[in-house]
């Protein structure tokens, strides 16, 4: 009798481990859950909007401060009541806003928000090309306008106004192409480009191209 007890007992733990080994072993996990295919959210056309809105805004920034770099520039410093000396002084002081324009411009463009439509992506890579040679034209207008500033003499001052005046007027051909390539985009053919700009209020205001020279 002990010796079947015995062997019912063991034929017992046998079919118990069997059965133990037909689970799931321990510390394995299921099958990992699927890859979410949930596209990102599109960008709300305000944002779009809002974008478009700063890009026309610091670009009408530009414009005025071409236009008061030119003002400050006397087309013959001989006869102009202004001295030499304020002369320079207001030269620094607008090119240094020209500078600081141009660089509120760059801002602009590349805050365009993430994910937005391939359009406006596209429309965005345009303006920074155009907004680049502006803006190289910009920094050759501040090597002009330093030597301007550091003039010590009447002749020198008045050699360096000529310059100026010819390098002004090559960076306000650039800067109105650049001008006219965001103005384009009110009357874009594409629809979200022209939806984003053409409910912009400052880009209906952005008006004319700034003057190349006084």
């Amino acid at each position: 009798m002990a010796f079947r007890r015995t062997t019912i007992i063991i034929a017992t733990l046998s079919s118990a481990v069997s059965l133990a080994g037909c689970g799931h072993p321990e510390g394995s996990s299921s099958a990992p859950a699927p890859a979410s295919t949930t596209a990102p959210a599109a960008v709300p056309a305000g944002a779009s909007v809002a974008w478009a809105q700063q890009v026309c805004v610091t670009s009408t920034g530009l414009r005025e401060s071409v236009q008061q770099l030119s003002a400050a520039v006397p087309t013959d410093p001989s006869s102009s009541s202004t001295t030499a000396e304020q002369i320079r002084a207001q030269v620094g002081v607008r090119v240094g806003a020209v500078q600081e324009s141009a660089a509120s411009v760059q801002t602009a463009l590349t805050s365009l928000p993430a994910g937005a439509d391939p359009d406006l992506v596209a429309k965005q890579q345009q303006l920074q090309t155009a907004s680049q040679r502006a803006r190289e034209a910009v920094d050759q207008l501040g090597v002009a306008a330093g030597k301007v500033t550091a003039a010590t003499t009447a002749t020198q001052t008045t050699t360096a106004l000529l310059s100026l005046t010819a390098t002004l007027s090559a960076t306000g051909a650039d800067v109105g192409a650049y001008l006219n390539a965001v103005r384009s985009s009110v009357d874009s053919r594409t629809q979200v480009v022209r939806s984003a700009f053409g409910a912009a209020p400052a880009c209906a205001d952005l008006g004319p191209s700034a003057p190349a020279s006084s």
